[in-house]
């Protein structure tokens, strides 16, 4: 018998990368409830940016709630705000508060929940951010061993998408995945 050493050192089974990682306002609270998450807490944009400020996010993430954030100012690809984008990125992958805590934003589509998880990745592992979030690469992402797939988790808890939107996300997602 083989047994995966990856396995050994890990707790109770977080979810996957794309496991119910769709979430609409109606759903948010239970699915975070599940894995014994607090209520998030939206976190306003500030002037200039049009993000919340990476100090807000931080005491947020640091009181170990999750931090619901806009991110369509920085995922335009240009100026000031990709720029806040990512550093709201670091601040999440380098928090260490664990699943639960995370990131949750608000996306639009299936291009912009990849660009999001691969800036997650390049956060976590220091790649260059901006890039990532302007040419995800989803293939990239899924062939990372279970462990980096929940682990970018721990930074994108859940993305929240407008009431309605959930199946059609949901599926641009899996038809990358070719599930």
């Amino acid at each position: 018998m083989t047994v995966s050493l990856e396995l050994l050192g890990r707790g109770p089974s977080r979810p996957d990368l794309l496991d119910d990682l769709v979430v609409d306002e109606t759903s948010m609270v239970s699915a975070l409830a599940r894995w014994s998450a607090p209520a998030p807490v939206v976190v306003e944009s500030a002037a200039g940016t049009g993000l919340p400020t990476l100090d807000a996010v931080a005491d947020v993430l640091a009181a170990g709630t999750p931090a619901v954030v806009d991110v369509a100012p920085g995922l335009a690809g240009a100026g000031p705000a990709a720029d806040h984008l990512a550093g709201l990125l670091a601040v999440a992958a380098h928090s260490g508060v664990g699943f639960g805590s995370g990131l949750v934003p608000r996306c639009a589509d299936a291009g912009q929940v990849w660009a999001l998880l691969a800036g997650a990745v390049a956060a976590m592992t220091g790649a260059d951010v901006r890039a990532a979030l302007g040419a995800p690469d989803p293939a990239r992402i899924l062939g990372l061993s279970r462990s980096a797939r929940e682990a970018i988790r721990d930074v994108v808890t859940y993305v929240l998408v407008p009431d309605g939107r959930v199946k059609a996300v949901t599926a641009g997602l899996a038809s990358v995945d070719g599930t």
